[in-house]
């Protein structure tokens, strides 16, 4: 006590006043930043999801009794995952039934590939059999319904019509590059366009003119097109009995990432039963900045869309392997800093940088009591 003031120091010489109110200002902004970093979350749950799943799972409830770190321990076993199609993989499209639409393909940098009739399919994410699936929707779609299937004449069919009363008037011909054809009595018809009932029909009516009993038939020889005209619109013949069957012939060697607070954080050639605690173990284990309690896997689940996955481990993983967790090709670890690594990071960027000498200097404040003033 001095003249009314009461001085609390916690420096060991005397500072300006200036360098005062920036230390002030430090110790104002790491009582805020830890306060952050052990706020609780709001909205978090005791109960932890199994995080082998691909599609995101209801949370695990715990049995009757059981306790908060018994539901968290409790992490579905779960098979490999199935391989799926990544950019640069080259694979065959086969049709055992029509070999004439057999194709190889290899992925696009967009993760798409090009096939004959379908035009434009979506690959890179998808299993071999989730794509033929969907192949095999997109060729059933393109034959069209199955009600009123109609045959178009075009041109180049080759054509012939048969009277069986006037067997002088058969002919046989090939419908010109105009979509007509030339006849006898019935001279030029247009032929293009029409089922081969129709022009039975207009050739009927034609011939009327000159015979009593017109009776004629028309067969197409040779058709040039597989289109034909059903009820909602033109399909393509033979193609709802496809079986497309994809066989993969040249893939990528499959990996899983790892980023985070490790010595060597980067990529880990996947094999199957590949564990997260074998990732961690070969990026050289947890650095003390990390913490392994806030770990997440982003595992994708198609070409645009990924599952954060919590695992849920505590401090004391490394030394449970009954814990560990399976992981699936392509996996992205992420291994988050602690809370006092994040304000050693934010101390370093906006204070240290800024008031270089406060770097290796204490805190300290002086408060008059009299006055109410901070000096």
């Amino acid at each position: 006590m001095h003249n009314g003031r009461f001085l609390l120091t916690m420096r060991s010489m005397r500072t300006p006043p200036l360098l005062r109110c920036s230390r002030l200002a430090a110790a104002a902004a790491v009582g805020a930043c830890l306060a952050a970093c052990s706020a609780t979350p709001t909205g978090a749950s005791a109960n932890h999801i199994p995080v082998l799943a691909l599609a995101p799972p209801a949370p695990v409830q715990p049995a009757a009794g059981a306790t908060a770190s018994d539901a968290s321990a409790s992490v579905a076993a779960a098979s490999v995952a199935a391989y799926t199609l990544a950019v640069g993989d080259e694979f065959d499209v086969r049709m055992p039934d029509a070999p004439q639409y057999d194709q190889t393909v290899k992925v696009r940098p967009d993760g798409k590939v090009d096939l004959s009739l379908i035009g434009t399919v979506e690959a890179a994410g998808r299993s071999a059999e989730e794509l033929q699936a969907v192949l095999r929707d997109r060729y059933r779609a393109m034959a069209g319904s199955d009600q009123q299937r109609e045959y178009l004449i075009h041109a180049n069919d080759e054509l012939e019509i048969k009277l069986p009363y006037y067997p002088n008037l058969n002919d046989q011909m090939r419908v010109r590059p105009d979509g007509k054809i030339d006849l006898q009595l019935a001279g030029t018809v247009q032929a293009e366009g029409l089922s081969p009932e129709q022009l039975e029909a207009e050739l009927k009516h034609r011939y009327a003119v000159y015979l009593r009993e017109p009776e004629l038939t028309v067969i197409v020889r040779t058709a040039t097109s597989q289109m034909v005209r059903t009820a909602t619109g033109m399909g393509r013949g033979g193609m709802a009995d496809l079986q497309p069957l994809v066989v993969v012939r040249s893939f990528q060697a499959p990996q899983v990432f790892i980023s985070g607070e490790l010595p060597r954080p980067g990529m880990v050639p996947y094999v199957s039963g590949l564990t997260l605690l074998q990732v961690l173990a070969e990026s050289g284990g947890q650095l003390p900045s990390g913490d392994v309690t806030k770990l997440i896997i982003l595992r994708r689940t198609s070409a645009t869309t990924a599952d954060v996955l919590r695992p849920g481990l505590t401090r004391s993983f490394r030394t449970e392997p009954t814990r560990d967790v399976l992981l699936a090709p392509y996996d992205v670890i992420v291994l988050p800093p602690s809370g006092a690594q994040k304000v050693a990071e934010w101390m370093d960027k906006y204070v240290y940088k800024i008031f270089a000498p406060l770097k290796n200097s204490s805190f300290s404040y002086v408060y008059a009591v009299n006055s109410n003033k901070l000096y």
